[in-house]
């Protein structure tokens, strides 16, 4: 539907951008529409906005939507379209479709660790859904998700402790004022698939609902494992006069392969990503509960408040047969037991929102302002460690010699972190001219952080941080397509140690800078934009090897860097043809520290990455059948492994394609039938190095999925 009336969307979109969308908020924009008499444009809308790679606004700089050509930072965003022809498995696979990103220690393959702009971790406070600041594991479900919008940069003047490198925030889908459902299956090439239903509706004239649910049960890539899951999402969307709220569950009950990947001798691993270096019995499991709730008030035409704020809470449990060391002379690799036999990660957080649109002195101001506050908590139960036990073969393995037995290990028990934080901040964009907007704001930034370990627990880490954090902008649209913009941000937060790891040294909060400037281009169809960013990092948090219990050690960096250039195009080229491209030359360095250290690369940062997708889509000539066929490659350069540089992993490409046949009116009011290949050539490659020789993940082998869905 949208390519065929692709004449009237200007119209259809300037109609509702002042009418309808004005008055929807932010996180519901991603496609409810409130009722007007408009029903046929508002339609048509709503499919324009799925339908594209190109993403015309985003909300993640301002706390409102802002067109693209008018941010005051760079921001990429993962479009629907997007995540329903790529089929997205985790919130790794965003690292293909936005440039900049790159995978750090993911702990196994169990936990989101990305690092943007050379910097990241896992637990970095730099994944939100909705808004709220999400824990350890993995955050994405490609069930509820509508798009991901990612902010580059320092993100603190409204999401708080952060890196510099920027945040990511997961939309979740919206109730609609629409009847609809949708159900459908996806069966893997590897043994196994998934089923899930989607269905929406109105309750009455004022309240909306919207019902997730998905269960999943596939076999692992490798030779043995298999991740599961039973996820439930119901949401509310409430709207009457002045007023609308939301609230949103989920629950999510998790049993995933935990693989400690490869382990390297120099530059080469000891055995290839076949056969598993570890047990049939390692895995990851817990129950993860998830509530998000928000509410508006329109003040006036011009003046809203928006209190919103959201709760979760993860119950984490582990098995692991830890490499722990490699001989070479013999081909022996040693292995242990360990265990964490339960981890509590809670978030919660609250934020009351002024935000504003007034003319003062012939010119536009818009006033975004508020307050925070923000609890995270992490309590560890016992952790269990067995002895070190010889005799496994990675080149012929022989799988039963470690047993998930061991003993509490009280130096590494205990584990307890708890963050509190509130905050207040102001930020106007002043559009002086039409052509010129100029953006200043600022963030009063204070946490207490108390840490500590062990059995009987000892708090090492009890005091208290406090920040300004100015930010500044200036957007330039010297023509209709084109904007140039430059910018100056801060960040400030809290070092927070992952279960398992050891802190050298004494304790420090982290902050960084960075300056950057770009230039965007938007005519409607497609977008593209490019920037140039020097950050620099103070007190990085760093993997420094294992200690003799098997603990990542983990030590403070005086200053590190990271200086680049990124670019991306996205959208329609012809009126069949439409690409995703990226690339990015990412410099980050150690910049002072230890002599060892010192100008050395991050872990994990490679140089140069890019991706390039192209995708036809027509209708076929009977029937009313249209088709989607796409693929392309995304590209990895060589990464340094440890913090000394001693190893690197190799550099890597990955081809990824689709096909997808939709049909009207066949079981219900639409199916498709669609064909996803991740990894066609099955190229063999570590995907996120981690600072130890023992612990290095592979990227996934070749998987072919078939899916099925139906709307109705």
């Amino acid at each position: 539907m949208f390519f065929r009336h692709k004449k009237h969307l200007p119209c259809i979109m300037l109609l509702l951008s002042s009418t309808a969308m004005a008055e929807t908020p932010e996180h519901l924009k991603k496609t409810h529409v409130k009722h007007t008499s408009h029903k046929k444009e508002e339609h048509y809308l709503v499919e324009a906005q799925r339908r594209t790679y190109t993403a015309e606004e985003s909300s993640m700089g301002d706390k409102r939507a802002t067109p693209f050509l008018q941010q005051t930072q760079t921001t990429n965003v993962v479009t629907h379209q997007t995540i329903v022809d790529f089929s997205p498995a985790t919130m790794e696979d965003m690292a293909k479709y936005a440039p900049g990103i790159s995978i750090g220690n993911n702990f196994g393959g169990t936990q989101d660790a990305l690092i943007k702009r050379g910097f990241g971790a896992i637990d970095d406070g730099s994944i939100l859904r909705d808004g709220i600041r999400m824990p350890v594991g993995r955050n994405y479900q490609g069930a509820t998700t509508e798009r991901v919008e990612i902010l580059k940069g320092p993100a603190s003047l409204f999401y708080g402790m952060q890196e510099p490198g920027g945040v990511i925030n997961v939309v979740t889908k919206a109730p609609q004022p629409h009847w609809g459902a949708d159900i459908g299956t996806q069966w893997s090439s590897l043994g196994g698939g998934n089923g899930h239903f989607d269905a929406t509706g109105p309750v009455s004239n004022t309240l909306s609902f919207r019902l997730v649910g998905q269960y999943r049960n596939e076999n692992y890539w490798r030779n043995f494992g298999s991740n599961r899951q039973t996820l439930l999402a119901p949401s509310l969307h409430w709207a009457q006069g002045r007023w609308d709220a939301s609230v949103s569950y989920e629950w999510a009950k998790y049993n995933n392969a935990l693989d400690r990947g490869a382990v390297f001798v120099g530059n080469n691993p000891v055995s290839g990503p076949k056969n598993r270096l570890d047990e049939t019995w390692t895995a990851s499991w817990g129950q993860r509960h998830l509530v998000a709730a928000q509410t508006n008030y329109r003040i006036s035409a011009n003046d809203r408040l928006r209190l919103s704020g959201g709760y979760n809470h993860d119950d984490y449990h582990d098995r692991q047969a830890d490499p722990s060391a490699y001989n070479v002379q013999t081909g022996i690799l040693t292995r242990r037991y360990r265990s964490n036999g339960g981890t509590i990660r809670a978030n919660g957080s609250v934020a009351l929102d002024y935000i504003a649109t007034h003319n003062l002195w012939g010119m536009k101001h818009e006033i975004t302002s508020g307050v925070d506050y923000e609890n995270r908590r992490q309590d560890q139960g016992n952790f269990y460690q067995g002895p070190n036990i010889g005799g496994f073969r990675p080149s012929s393995p022989v799988y039963g010699l470690v047993k998930p037995v061991g003993t509490v290990n009280p130096a590494s028990s205990g584990l307890y972190q708890n963050i509190n934080s509130a905050s207040g901040y102001f930020k106007d964009n002043i559009h002086v001219t039409k052509q010129i907007i100029i953006s200043g704001g600022v963030r009063y930034q204070w946490f207490r952080l108390k840490y500590g370990q062990g059995i009987p627990r000892r708090i090492t880490t009890n005091s208290s941080y406090k920040k300004a954090l100015p930010f500044a902008a200036i957007v330039w649209q010297p023509l209709k397509t084109v904007s140039l913009y430059g910018d100056y941000s801060q960040s400030f937060g809290a070092n927070q140690l992952p279960t398992g790891s050891t802190l050298e040294g004494g304790y420090k909060p982290t902050s960084g800078r960075e300056f950057e400037v770009g230039a965007r281009y938007d005519n409607g169809w497609l977008t593209g934009d490019v920037a140039l960013y020097n950050i620099h990092k103070k007190n990085v948090l760093q993997t420094a090897g294992l200690d003799s219990s098997g603990n990542t050690i983990q030590r403070l960096t005086g200053l590190a860097g990271s200086k680049g250039v990124e670019a991306s195009l996205n959208g329609q080229i012809t009126q069949h043809f439409s690409a995703i491209v990226t690339y990015a030359f990412t410099e980050a360095r150690t910049m002072r520290d230890t002599p060892q250290t010192n100008g050395k690369p991050l872990i994990g940062v490679p140089k140069h990455t890019g991706s390039a997708y192209l995708t036809w889509h027509d209708t076929l000539p009977w029937k009313g059948i249209s088709m989607r066929a796409g693929g392309g490659v995304h590209l990895v350069g060589t990464r340094a492994a440890t913090l000394t540089n001693s190893y690197q992993v190799p550099g890597y490409a990955t081809v990824d394609a689709f096909a997808s046949w939709r049909i009207p009116h066949l079981i219900g009011r639409q199916t498709t039938l669609q064909v996803n290949a991740v990894n066609l050539l099955n190229q063999g490659y570590i995907i996120a190095p981690t600072g130890s020789a023992m612990r290095n993940s592979w990227g996934q082998g070749r998987t072919v999925m078939v899916g099925l869905d139906n709307s109705f």
